[in-house]
């Protein structure tokens, strides 16, 4: 077998986030493709489509697929028609039809194609009924030899070579606080915090509606209000004291932003503001403790003895970790729960990066043969065909 065969039957790390769509071989350092994880369809417009003659004719191309666009080539369109996001809509058929249209980017031969293991990267708290759901796809439809079912945090906490710490991950729908000690997880020591990338978007576009009012004219959706989070918000140490000097005509946050219509937008206090829910979640009428305490609470169900160890790798992950000096503040807000002592030993971790590194974690333990146990084999193999398959996932 040629080098290039070899190569092309690595195992590849499936990552379905909400936000983004990740795909790549095992033993990389990064993933081949990382896509929107959006769609849209030729017939839902989001006005009507005989306003402009001939609208149609754009998607006459070779790359729409059942009159669908996916990932970077439907958000090109994303002004005229309405985007829709997959896996929030729970919406398998789409998801088949987005990884079929990726995986063929990846140029692997056709004598090749569906031979690959598939390592899938699952949160704590996917079900047993989602994972049967994958499993039909990769198995049924597209006949893959086998699937690994990766938990996320154990992805992340390899990434760093540690085996003790507490990820914070902070996705597009969730937020996912997770602790190991030694290697071993407590399944009590966890939570699910209700504060997540969705939120946050949702409360920056009220912030930012009801500075512009009723006087002015402006559109504004998710997609727009999102692009502008991931571009200027921040989190500051002192909202309160930042808002008294920007009275005060302090301008060090102002920013003019032009939008897709052409009109401008101006924020300022906006920036630091839509970071607050992730430390007081009744601003957005949630009733639950802030970010801070839920971490501080998952450390405390450990033996006391543990906390240093717990605490001096607080490890923050996933987009929505992304807002500068998030880190900052994290640290000083959860030192308010703990002793003298051990508040000096409390290290947030937050590397450039982090939104891919699930996917990365994944391929570490790869290329360090950590991923030899915990495979399903297509039951429509035969005898042989699964042993040859079973030493491919040890090499």
């Amino acid at each position: 077998m040629s080098s290039e065969n070899i190569k092309q039957l690595r195992p590849l790390i499936l990552d379905i986030g909400n936000n983004y769509f990740r795909l790549g071989w095992a033993g990389n350092d990064y993933p081949d493709i990382i896509a929107p994880s959006v769609y849209v369809d030729n017939n839902d417009y989001l006005f009507a489509s005989d306003v402009i003659d001939g609208l149609e004719d754009i998607f006459i191309s070779e790359k729409n697929v059942d009159n669908q666009l996916f990932g970077d080539e439907a958000l090109k369109y994303s002004n005229i028609l309405k985007v829709h996001e997959f896996k929030k809509e729970n919406n398998f058929t789409i998801l088949m039809k987005f990884f079929y249209y990726h995986y063929l980017q990846l140029g692997i031969a056709e004598e090749n194609q569906f031979k690959q293991p598939i390592i899938i990267i699952t949160p704590f708290i996917m079900s047993e009924l989602e994972k049967n759901k994958l499993k039909d796809i990769f198995f049924n439809v597209f006949d893959f030899p086998s699937i690994l079912f990766l938990s996320e945090s154990q992805g992340i906490i390899s990434t760093f070579q540690k085996t003790s710490g507490v990820i914070v991950n902070m996705g597009e729908e969730n937020t996912y606080i997770t602790t190991f000690l030694h290697g071993f997880s407590n399944v009590m020591a966890r939570d699910t915090y209700p504060i997540a990338g969705k939120d946050i978007t949702n409360y920056l576009l009220n912030l930012l509606l009801t500075q512009i009012g009723s006087g002015k004219s402006i559109y504004l959706d998710h997609m727009i209000t999102k692009e502008i989070k991931e571009k200027f918000s921040l989190c500051v140490l002192e909202p309160e004291e930042e808002i008294r000097k920007i009275k005060d005509g302090f301008t060090k946050y102002k920013s003019s932003i032009e939008l897709p219509d052409g009109s401008s937008l101006e924020i300022n206090s906006e920036r630091f503001l839509i970071s607050e829910p992730i430390f007081n979640p009744s601003i957005i009428h949630i009733d639950y403790i802030g970010l801070p305490e839920a971490i501080a609470k998952v450390v405390r169900i450990w033996d006391r003895e543990n906390w240093e160890e717990l605490l001096s790798n607080v490890i923050l992950a996933g987009g929505g970790s992304l807002i500068p000096d998030l880190d900052k503040r994290l640290k000083i807000e959860i030192s308010k729960f703990f002793s003298e002592r051990l508040k000096e030993k409390i290290n947030i971790v937050a590397v450039s990066g982090r939104e891919n590194v699930s996917w990365i974690g994944a391929s570490v333990l790869f290329a360090q043969g950590k991923l030899q146990k915990g495979w399903e084999q297509n039951p429509t193999l035969s005898e042989g065909e699964e042993m040859q398959n079973l030493n491919q996932n040890n090499n």
